[in-house]
């Protein structure tokens, strides 16, 4: 989506516009309610595995629809209409838009920055690093753009937050794509060990001993500070031994303990009119959809196939 972006912006400040202009404004001023979102709901996936899309999520979207609405006059009209159209009446009717669009990208900057100060700490090392960065580069942008909004002269005055933006966003990706272990790299680097091999053995050991108890996993709202609570640690030290010892985060560990369990009340007896719903809410899940996907990636099939390959007095895996 900024790829796009930044090629609408370089078509809507060169000589392209007059000889296209019926694309003029079609994305530009719209695309900027759509990034922060996006990204918050990113960000909330890699803080919680479990996340899911909800229909209250939509209302992350009614600033964009109410910009629809706000520009629609103009985009019926044709390209020259729309080009001598926004020349006559620019600030009174773009600037005020460009204000809210730039105020827009800056609220959402600083709700993900709120939201992994509060809830990053559960996040692996290399996925703390990976979201700071982006949310950083995103909340730069977002204030170096506004900033523009406010103090430029010209369109062109923009082009240097586009050239560092982009610059820097394709440079993250290039290297996530030729070198994938390039954040475990720099995360060993720079983000060295805060407890000793001794202590994450320690805490490792009580984590599987509290594991044990299949109440524990039961509780679905169970939380990384929730947990550190219960065996009386600290959240970024169960955190670091989870990524540096057991090599998984804690939801992937407890959704892993989370399906043997259902596994277990699957081929019971006993639940056996439980509806597959039914027995992923008594292993600890909120929802189907969740209990599906982390079924599937621990066991390899789903929780219905599982419970007819494996009768009541047969428990192997599938």
């Amino acid at each position: 989506m900024l790829g796009l972006e930044i090629l609408v912006f370089l078509y809507g400040t060169s000589p392209f516009i007059n000889l296209y202009p019926e694309y003029y404004i079609q994305y530009y001023y719209l695309s900027g309610f759509i990034f922060g979102p996006l990204l918050l709901w990113h960000l909330q996936l890699c803080i919680r595995k479990s996340f899911t899309l909800r229909p209250v999520h939509a209302l992350h979207l009614l600033p964009f629809l109410l910009a629809i609405i706000y520009l629609w006059d103009i985009l019926q009209m044709s390209g020259i209409e729309k080009l001598i159209y926004i020349q006559e009446n620019f600030m009174e009717v773009i600037m005020p838009l460009n204000y809210v669009r730039a105020m827009h990208l800056v609220t959402y900057g600083v709700v993900m920055i709120i939201l992994l100060a509060r809830k990053g700490f559960s996040l692996a090392p290399k996925e703390r690093l990976y979201t700071w960065l982006i949310t950083a580069i995103y909340f730069i942008s977002c204030v170096t753009i506004s900033w523009f909004t406010e103090f430029a002269n010209t369109w062109r005055d923009f082009d240097v937050y586009y050239v560092i933006t982009s610059t820097l966003t394709l440079l993250i990706g290039y290297l996530l794509y030729t070198d994938p272990d390039f954040l475990k790299q720099i995360t060993r680097k720079y983000m060295k060990s805060t407890i000793s091999a001794k202590d994450k053995k320690r805490i490792s050991k009580k984590i599987e001993e509290a594991f044990k108890d299949p109440k524990l996993c039961q509780r679905n709202d169970l939380s990384l500070s929730d947990f550190a609570l219960h065996i009386e640690e600290k959240s970024h030290h169960i955190s670091q031994t989870f990524s540096e010892e057991i090599n998984e985060s804690f939801q992937e560990h407890l959704n892993r303990h989370r399906i043997e369990l259902a596994k277990q009340l699957l081929t019971n007896p006993e639940y056996k009119r439980f509806t597959i719903e039914a027995i992923g809410q008594k292993a600890g899940f909120n929802n189907k959809v969740t209990f599906g996907q982390s079924f599937r990636k621990f066991a390899g099939c789903t929780p219905s196939q599982y419970r007819k390959e494996n009768p009541s007095t047969n428990r192997k895996s599938c």
